[in-house]
């Protein structure tokens, strides 16, 4: 099985620089409906078996660019599973004010997100998160798919990827390093293991 993800399009609040998590959410750029749809283009002669998404809007208008945009388009499957990480009183909150709310928090979200302590803010840790994924992950793997399309977020994808494929838990962001918008990374499921071939490709 082949498994292609996609962070969704540039969003205001990713311009404005403001977390946006689980319950925040915001309209995709007009640049980003252009990118999206180069991506889809990309990916047009791909025949995806099933194309599921976070219900989160951003990433739904996302997936049905790439829907329509394929020469066989597929409805959007949303699944709770992939929403983004849930960031409590975070959301929406500029990411400047934030790291001088609580700077170790917040620098351990960006570099080392197995220390990020979310409880005080409502928010989730990283062990709720990959549970989350891993749930659905289980799930797709008992599915008769070869190719599937899965839309979600960078802070959700750049751990979970990372730990489905075996990276070091201290490893998972180096130097900071995440997913950007409208990236596409694949990982190859052979029925006993994942492995990332692609990270972070960008082609819009």
């Amino acid at each position: 099985m082949k498994l292609y993800f996609v962070r969704h399009g540039k969003t205001e609040w990713n311009q404005e620089r403001r977390l946006q998590g689980m319950t925040g959410d915001s309209p995709l750029l007009a640049e980003a409906l252009i990118e999206v749809a180069k991506l889809g283009d990309y990916l047009a002669d791909t025949p995806f078996d099933a194309i599921f998404s976070s219900p989160s809007k951003r990433a739904v208008d996302t997936a049905m660019i790439l829907s329509r945009h394929n020469h066989q388009p597929r409805e959007i499957i949303k699944k709770t599973e992939l929403f983004e990480w849930n960031l409590g009183t975070f959301e929406g909150m500029l990411i400047d004010e934030a790291h001088q709310l609580a700077p170790t928090n917040m620098t351990a979200f960006r570099h080392h997100p197995e220390q990020f302590w979310g409880n005080p803010f409502g928010a989730e840790n990283l062990t709720e998160v990959y549970q989350r994924f891993s749930h659905f992950m289980t799930w797709l793997s008992t599915q008769d798919y070869e190719n599937v399309l899965i839309i979600s977020h960078g802070a959700f994808l750049s751990s979970s990827l990372k730990l489905l494929t075996g990276t070091p838990i201290g490893d998972l962001r180096p130097f900071g390093v995440g997913l950007d918008n409208n990236s596409l990374s694949i990982v190859d499921y052979d029925g006993e293991n994942y492995v990332l071939t692609n990270w972070n490709e960008k082609h819009g």
